[in-house]
């Protein structure tokens, strides 16, 4: 039986809006470009506190992680992340914005409009 939950991209709006993720908000809230933290996990200093926890919240979200039951696996968790964006034909990774090495790596996304996800999509007519 499928789970009833929220859809990912309104789930991202509420985590943006929520602020609770540190480097986690909109750069053009108008034109709906946000920001992902994004340090790779063998990168010194990284914490899971600090550097997944909006990982860690997908993963709760969709059930793949249960806390206090699961072991954590930060690892997973951005991969299934990542996939699940990837998979989204209504936000596209702004790749030449996004700074993918440093101590503040991040990436950079676009929710697109019904109209641009047409357009993408060779839905479009004139």
């Amino acid at each position: 039986m499928p789970v009833d939950r929220m859809r990912m991209r309104p789930w991202l709006e509420q985590q943006i809006e929520s602020g609770q993720i540190q480097g986690l908000h909109w750069l053009n809230e108008e034109k709906k470009i946000f920001q992902i933290p994004w340090m790779h996990a063998a990168r010194h200093g990284w914490d899971l506190e600090k550097d997944a926890p909006l990982f860690m919240n997908w993963a709760i979200h969709t059930g793949k992680y249960r806390p206090g039951i699961d072991k954590p696996d930060p690892k997973t968790w951005k991969a299934n992340f990542r996939c699940a964006m990837n998979s989204l034909p209504d936000i596209e990774e702004v790749k030449d914005k996004s700074m993918k090495k440093g101590n503040n790596a991040f990436r950079m996304y676009r929710m697109l409009s019904s109209y641009e996800k047409a357009v993408k999509k060779g839905n479009f007519s004139h």
